[in-house]
């Protein structure tokens, strides 16, 4: 099959912080004294339409998608039966998969509130395609994407990013896990120990190769058959119920893989269209419109302006106006 007839699964993570059903069932692992705060914190359980933008940024930008799969915890976003029923994609081309669904064989580990540990079981989605784009609900696609932004003409998946020392991040963890045992402080996960940690498991060196905010093409099954190839290594990965630091990336792992066996072509970072905050607002606006700029991210949406929260939802709306559906344009 050439690139240009292949179909790759998108997959979606997604959460309602605002059910209630939702936090009675976290409420209870809340009590735990050594639950790190940003893994918590409420901006990250928020949800102010990014997954609209998402999906409709997809449908129109991403031709080579073949189904949209948002991973929820029995939830499932308001309006989106409305993208079918107004004939703005076909009737399976979105669907929901539970928790329960990605867990099955490691049910014990549910509930779960934890990101990585969801994205470490993502390859478990029934008839997930050999390959699939990961990204989280607040990304979005910013211009038109080809099959060749993720895979080259040699199958090889396409990485970009950076090589990295590790030497610093090395000294940083283990400075703060000293004053964590000295001071009973825990620790903060984060994203780039992460990656760190995941590319440690299989790649040996000084240095690994960092990446940021994109959607990231997996090769399901190399992902697959290391973890379950190591069941140690994945139970360990996925009992804790919110981030925590001796955790892995599971991309950064799977890249590591390819790596390895050289199935893997690493490439520049690329410029991202990144909503941070209120001053990132102007500039945010203005990129929507550079067709050089293929991916956005919208963070911490809720805590926003008005007046700015206000602005880029009208722009975002514009630009995706004619994959949206009627209810979110009506809200505007």
């Amino acid at each position: 099959m050439s690139n240009n007839d292949q179909k790759i699964d998108l997959v979606l993570t997604w959460v309602d912080g605002d059910d209630p059903v939702l936090n009675k069932k976290r409420a209870p692992y809340l009590k735990q004294d050594d639950i790190p705060s940003n893994a918590i914190s409420p901006t990250r359980f928020n949800s102010f339409n990014e997954i609209y933008y998402n999906v409709a940024s997809i449908l129109k930008y991403v031709p080579f998608c073949g189904h949209i799969y948002i991973v929820t915890d029995g939830q499932k976003p308001a309006f989106i039966d409305d993208f079918v029923t107004e004939g703005i994609c076909d009737k399976d081309k979105i669907q929901i998969i539970d928790h329960t669904q990605i867990f099955k064989g490691y049910k014990q580990y549910l509930p779960t509130f934890n990101s990585l540990s969801i994205e470490t079981m993502l390859w478990n989605i029934p008839d997930l395609s050999d390959y699939y784009i990961s990204l989280d609900d607040d990304f979005f696609f910013n211009q038109p994407a080809t099959i060749g932004d993720f895979l080259d003409n040699n199958g090889n998946i396409i990485i970009r990013g950076h090589w990295r020392k590790k030497t610093v991040l090395k000294t940083k963890l283990t400075y703060r896990s000293f004053l964590s045992k000295v001071f009973n402080k825990t620790l903060q996960p984060k994203y780039t120990t992460a990656q760190m940690l995941g590319a440690e498991q299989v790649y040996k060196g000084d240095k690994f190769f960092e990446i940021h905010h994109y959607p990231h093409i997996v090769d399901k099954k190399a992902l697959q058959d290391y973890l379950l190839g190591h069941p140690k290594l994945l139970s360990d990965q996925i009992k804790h119920k919110f981030r925590d630091i001796s955790q892995f990336d599971p991309v950064s792992l799977m890249n590591h893989l390819k790596i390895n066996s050289n199935q893997a072509t690493l490439m520049p970072n690329l410029q991202l269209n990144y909503l941070k905050n209120d001053s990132s607002v102007p500039k945010f606006l203005d990129d929507l419109t550079d067709t050089s700029i293929k991916y956005g991210c919208i963070q911490s949406m809720d805590q926003l302006d008005p007046k700015l929260f206000t602005q880029v939802s009208s722009a975002m709306n514009n630009k995706l106006a004619s994959h949206l559906p009627s209810a979110l344009l009506a809200k505007a």
